[in-house]
C-alpha cells in the first residue's frame, strides 16, 4: 500500500490491546475523505487479516469514522457507498462474526447508505446472522429513522423474519410502526402476521409477570436482570404500538394483560393502545399516568392524538410540569440512574437568555431525591434550554451558581476549551506557571493544577489549593480568582465542575 495513512490505520487496527500508538484524528479524518478505491483497499487489508475480541476498541473506531464518507444527515450531500464496496462490507460482518462488539457499525453503513441493494443485504444479513445484542441493533437500525429517502419495500416483509431473534425484534417492529405511521409503507407490515405479533405480545408479557415475581429466576446478577427486563419492556412496548396501529381486536385481551404490568413505560403504551380501540379503562389509566412525571411527555403526546387533553389534570400540562418530566425521563436512562427519581422539587426557575440560543428561554432547577436502603441521594437538575445532571453535589449552591455551572458544561465555542495541565506543551506550561505565582499572590498555598484552558482568548488556570487552611478548588484568569472551598459530602465540587462555574458565570453575565 502506497497511502501511509492507510498502513497506519491498518497497523492500529492489527495491533490489537497491544497496540502502542493510537490513530490520530487526521487518520481517521482519512476515512472520510479517502478514494473509494482507497478504501476498498483498506477493507480487503482487514478481510485478509486475522481479526478477534482484542481488535474491537480499534474497529470501533475506525468503522464509527466510517460514517463521515455517507454524511447521512446531509440530505443535500449525501453519498452512497459504491458498488464494489457492499459485498466487501457484508463478508467483513459476517467475518467477525457474533463475537465482534464492532461489527454492528457495518450494518449502520448498509443502513446509511440506503439504496435498494445495500438495503437488501442489511435485512438479509439481520435475519439470518443478527448482531450480538439489543444496543448494538440499535445503533444498527439508527439510520433508517435518521432519513427516510429509501424504498421500504426492500425492508419488509423480509425483516419480519427476523422477529424470532430477541435481540433484533424489538427493532424491528419499530422501524414498521415509524415507517407506516409517517406514511412511508401502506399497510402496516405486520397485517400479514398479525397472529404472530399478537401471540408475541402475549409471551413477553407473561415474561415480565413472572420476572416480576422474582427476576432471579432468569439472570444470575442485577445486570443481567436490568438487560433482560429492558429488552423484554422494549419488545413489549414496540407490539403494544404494532397491534393498536393494525387495529385487530383480537388484541385487546393482551393489552389489558400489559396493562397489569407495573412497568410505567409499558402501562403507558398498553393504556394508549387500549385508548385506540376505544376502550374506556385505556383512556382512564392513560389520563392517570400525566401523574407520573417518568411518563408525562408520552401521556401529554398520546392525549392530543386520542382527543383526550381535555381530560387532563392542568397542573399536568404547564411548563413546569413539562420540564419536570424531562428531567425524570432523563434520570430513569439506563446511563443515567436507571431509574426514576422518587421526589422532585422545583428550587427555580428563570427566563433567561442562555448560550446557543438566540432568544430568552425558562430554566428549571429542580432537586431530585432517591431513597435506597443505604440512605438518601438527593441533587439538584436542569431542564429547560438543556436537561442535565452533575455527580457532584450542587444544593448548597446558590442557583446563580447552579445555573452557571449547567451553562459553562453546556456551551460549545472554538475559543473555549480545557486540557488536562498534565499534559501540556512548553508554552502552555510557561503560562500555568504564571497563573500559579498569581494565586499565591493572591495567599493561596499548596497549588496543584489539574485544568488549563482558554476562554474567548483568556488563559484559565484551574488548580487544587488550600486557602487559609481549607482544601478546596482555585480558578485562575488574568483577572481575579475565584474560590470554591471543599465542603461536607461525599461529592464535593471538583476541577471539572469549578470550570464549568468559573465559564458559565461569565457566560450568563455577558448574555443576561
Amino acid at each position: 500500500m502506497s497511502n501511509t495513512q492507510l498502513q497506519r490505520l491498518v497497523e492500529y487496527v492489527l495491533e490489537g490491546e497491544s497496540r502502542s500508538h493510537n490513530a490520530t484524528p487526521s487518520e481517521l479524518q482519512w476515512l472520510g475523505e479517502a478514494t473509494d478505491a482507497q478504501f476498498d483497499e483498506f477493507l480487503q487489508a482487514l478481510l485478509d487479516a486475522d481479526l478477534g475480541p482484542a481488535n474491537d476498541p480499534a474497529l470501533g473506531d475506525v468503522f464509527r469514522s466510517v460514517i463521515y464518507r455517507l454524511r447521512p444527515w446531509d440530505q443535500s450531500n449525501r453519498r452512497r457507498l459504491p458498488v464494489t464496496t457492499v459485498p466487501m462490507i457484508v463478508a467483513l460482518y459476517r467475518k467477525l462474526g457474533q463475537s465482534s462488539a464492532a461489527r454492528c457499525h457495518l450494518l449502520q453503513l448498509l443502513a446509511a447508505s440506503a439504496i435498494p441493494y445495500e438495503l437488501t443485504e442489511f435485512a438479509n444479513l439481520v435475519v439470518d446472522d443478527p448482531p450480538s445484542d439489543a444496543p448494538s441493533a440499535l445503533l444498527a437500525f439508527g439510520p433508517l429513522f435518521q432519513h427516510t429517502a429509501y424504498d421500504a419495500s426492500q425492508l419488509f416483509p423480509r425483516l419480519l423474519d427476523g422477529l424470532e431473534h430477541q435481540v433484533v425484534a424489538a427493532s424491528i417492529i419499530d422501524l414498521a410502526n415509524f415507517l407506516f405511521r409517517h406514511g412511508l409503507i401502506e399497510p402496516h407490515p405486520g397485517v400479514a402476521r398479525k397472529e404472530q405479533l399478537i401471540a408475541l405480545l402475549g409471551g413477553v408479557v407473561q415474561r415480565l409477570a413472572r420476572m416480576e415475581e422474582d427476576p432471579t429466576k432468569f439472570a444470575a446478577t442485577p445486570e443481567e436482570i436490568a438487560q433482560q427486563i429492558d429488552d423484554a419492556i422494549a419488545l413489549a412496548v414496540a407490539l403494544c404500538d404494532a397491534v393498536a396501529q393494525i387495529g385487530d381486536r383480537d388484541a385487546v385481551g393482551k393489552l389489558y394483560q400489559a396493562l397489569e404490568v407495573r412497568h410505567r413505560r409499558l402501562h403507558t403504551e398498553a393504556a394508549a393502545a387500549l385508548a385506540r380501540f376505544g376502550e374506556d379503562a385505556g383512556k382512564e389509566a392513560l389520563v392517570a399516568l400525566a401523574a407520573e412525571p417518568v411518563a408525562r411527555l408520552r401521556v401529554l403526546a398520546y392525549a392530543e392524538e386520542l382527543d383526550l387533553a381535555e381530560k387532563l389534570d392542568e397542573q399536568f400540562t404547564t411548563p413546569v410540569a413539562r420540564a419536570e418530566a424531562e428531567l425524570a425521563l432523563w434520570l430513569a436512562q439506563p446511563s443515567q440512574m436507571g431509574i426514576p427519581p422518587m421526589q422532585l422539587e422545583l428550587l427555580d426557575s428563570r427566563m433567561q437568555f442562555w448560550p446557543g440560543y438566540d432568544e430568552p428561554i425558562e430554566s428549571f432547577l429542580f432537586r431530585f431525591t432517591y431513597h435506597f436502603p443505604t440512605g438518601d441521594y438527593s441533587n439538584v437538575g436542569i431542564a429547560g434550554p438543556l436537561t442535565h445532571a452533575f455527580g457532584a453535589d450542587l444544593l448548597d449552591l446558590p442557583p446563580d451558581d447552579i445555573y452557571a455551572a449547567f451553562a459553562g458544561w453546556h456551551v460549545e465555542h472554538e475559543d473555549i476549551f480545557e486540557m488536562d495541565a498534565a499534559v501540556l506543551t512548553e508554552a502552555q506550561r510557561v503560562e500555568v506557571t504564571r497563573l500559579e505565582r498569581r494565586l499565591r499572590d493572591y495567599d493561596y498555598d499548596a497549588v496543584q493544577p489539574t485544568i488549563f484552558g482558554m476562554f474567548l482568548g483568556d488563559k484559565v488556570l484551574v488548580a487544587r489549593a488550600v486557602r487559609e487552611g481549607h482544601a478546596g478548588i482555585a480558578v485562575m484568569d488574568d483577572h481575579e480568582p475565584s474560590w470554591f472551598p471543599a465542603r461536607n459530602t461525599s461529592r464535593p465540587i471538583g476541577s471539572h465542575e469549578a470550570c464549568c462555574i468559573y465559564k458559565g458565570r461569565r457566560l450568563l453575565r455577558t448574555f443576561n
